[in-house]
């Protein structure tokens, strides 16, 4: 005999999600069998649905206030919808349990960040690197830290530090190619690193875009517009590409 949750299983894999939803709402009422929920709420991500789903985890952790991967679950799903004041306050009830977590401290420290709460992203990004020193996540948002206050040469040392424990790190050398450009005027520097960046992670389009600012600000016109078509052939919405690429062909 197929169970009740075996059919709910069974609808969501046949994507019929309007239908396993409502038979397992229909059957948590009976059994408050905290299985269903996390059907409905498999049922809402899969549709993309990250209010509902939020809504449901919740009723979850009502039924479960000790799960703590329902919490990390629901902080989560805040950043994805970008309430990063949601997300904040789960990811801090979470860090109480997990202290020694140090993607717990990241993701707290970048929900500051994306707040423009310097000092408490700061504080989180290093409680992070106290509990692993080679986080290189926190490394980088560091570095972007100290770029966004124009204080490029801390934001070296933390990109430089990135990439000495993690050299495979795209985004260090992409912040660190900008620097080199922006601040350092050394055009050759900035093609070296950008160009790095893009061998590391050739479907980013920003990377190409950044480098094609380089290459036109240094006067190699050619180079800057095949950058450009590349970047657009990642990123056929990129605005800022399509206007440097229609200003200077």
């Amino acid at each position: 005999m197929t169970s009740s949750i075996d059919k709910v299983i069974d609808l969501k894999n046949k994507k019929k999600y309007g239908e396993a939803i409502k038979l397992a709402k229909s059957e948590f009422r009976k059994t408050k069998d905290n299985c269903f929920n996390r059907e409905i709420y498999d049922c809402l991500r899969l549709q993309n649905n990250l209010e509902e789903a939020s809504k449901i985890l919740k009723k979850m952790i009502k039924e479960e206030p000790d799960n703590i991967s329902l919490y990390k679950t629901l902080a989560y799903n805040y950043y994805l919808l970008q309430d990063y004041k949601n997300a904040l306050k789960y990811y801090k009830t979470v860090i109480e349990s997990e202290p020694n977590n140090a993607d717990l401290h990241y993701s707290t420290g970048l929900m500051y960040h994306y707040l423009k709460d310097v000092k408490n992203a700061y504080k989180y990004y290093q409680n992070a690197l106290k509990v692993n020193p080679s986080y290189a996540p926190a490394l980088n948002n560091l570095g972007l830290l100290y770029y966004e206050n124009n204080d490029c040469e801390s934001a070296l040392k933390f990109f430089n530090k990135a990439i000495s424990v993690a050299p495979s790190n795209p985004e260090a050398y992409h912040h660190i190619g900008i620097i080199q450009r922006e601040y350092k005027k050394d055009g050759e520097l900035s093609v070296l690193y950008l160009r790095k960046a893009v061998r590391l992670d050739a479907k980013y389009s920003e990377n190409y875009y950044q480098l094609a600012i380089t290459y036109n600000a240094f006067r190699d016109k050619d180079n800057a517009v095949l950058a450009l078509k590349k970047c657009l052939e990642l990123n056929k919405n990129h605005t800022k590409a399509k206007a440097l690429l229609k200003k200077i062909s």
